[in-house]
């Protein structure tokens, strides 16, 4: 019993981040597929290292599921009477404390901010998923889609 509980408390909350995208310079969105961007020729001149946080996109619905289902497997484990009342809350209250912090966790990726100058002189600053190493000195490209901008090689 106490192992169905925990699978299903961390099936919902992983279930809550499943489907995050950040703008990966490596994924492009279903609407930008067949579309014309532009680019731009640019130089990085710094890159930081940075958290990207997910906006919480379920409402509590994670913690909420995760709480009645804690709430019905506790008042199971504690025989007839009020114990399974009181087995009932600390578990509803214990399940949707966990899923919103295993949750919260979830939804952190690591980033990068990246300051360019362009070949026009701008400089502009992108904030993307840290999944393509840049350094200072780079020449890289600005790719703008109907998504946003990205820094590529």
């Amino acid at each position: 019993m106490l192992r169905l509980f925990i699978s299903v408390l961390l099936l919902s909350a992983l279930g809550a981040c499943a489907n995050v995208d950040f703008g990966s310079p490596n994924i492009y969105q279903r609407s930008d597929v067949q579309h014309s961007g532009t680019v731009q020729h640019a130089t990085v001149v710094r890159v930081r290292n940075i958290t990207i946080q997910s906006s919480s996109g379920n409402s509590g619905l994670t913690s909420l599921v995760s709480a009645g289902v804690g709430a019905f497997l506790g008042s199971r484990v504690v025989g007839n009477g009020n114990g399974r009342y009181i087995a009932a809350a600390v578990g509803g209250a214990g399940s949707a404390f966990v899923a919103q912090q295993v949750s919260s966790a979830l939804s952190r990726h690591a980033g990068l901010e990246i300051v360019v100058h362009t070949d026009t002189g701008r400089t502009l600053v992108v904030a993307q998923p840290d999944d393509q190493p840049f350094v200072p000195g780079d020449h890289v490209l600005l790719v703008s889609t109907s998504s946003g901008m990205r820094v590529t090689h």
